[in-house]
């Protein structure tokens, strides 16, 4: 072939041409969609509205004395990882601590500890006013730890070291 004569070839899309002109449309029609919608149309821009809530809690086998430390307005931590779950509401039930024996032909029964003093072993049941959001996922105690009923969880006070058993979540009237 001579140098002086130009060959035209005719250029072909091939599959990553095809695949970059496809996404750049999609680009533009998400950015569009999201001009038309608005800036907080998003699931993800949604902030949780944090709100008072009432746990409901039951404390299984403990000291008869402890419930000295169980008063209205008595401060709750998670201790891991350290973070403020709330303060005890004045209504705290006291019942003698309830166990499961087995008898002497293998039949479990259902019986109360015995009073002894100081020692005797108690049940509590009582609420703590705490703060969190409910989402579609559940609670969320101060917009991070999930709470869920039947979920144990130990705490501490200033004099007091206890697991609580979860029993009801409700918003605070």
């Amino acid at each position: 072939m001579p140098a002086s004569e130009t060959v035209r070839e005719k250029r072909k899309l091939n599959a990553v041409d095809w695949f970059l002109i496809v996404a750049v449309i999609l680009c533009l029609a998400a950015a569009a969609v999201r001009l038309w919608l608005g800036p907080t149309s998003g699931a993800l821009t949604k902030s949780a509205e944090i709100a008072d809530y009432v746990v409901s809690f039951r404390i299984s086998n403990i000291r008869n004395s402890s419930t000295r430390y169980l008063v209205e307005g008595e401060e709750f931590y998670i201790p891991a990882p350290a973070q403020y779950f709330g303060s005890v509401l004045g209504n705290i039930s006291v019942t003698p601590a309830l166990f499961h024996m087995q008898d002497a032909e293998g039949r479990y029964l259902s019986v109360y500890a015995p009073e002894n003093g100081d020692a005797t072993r108690i049940d509590v049941t009582g609420a703590m006013l705490v703060s969190g959001c409910m989402s579609e996922n559940g609670f969320l105690l101060g917009g991070t730890t999930p709470l869920a009923v039947n979920k144990t969880i130990v705490l501490r006070s200033a004099y007091l070291y206890v697991t609580i058993t979860v029993t009801d979540i409700s918003r605070a009237a």
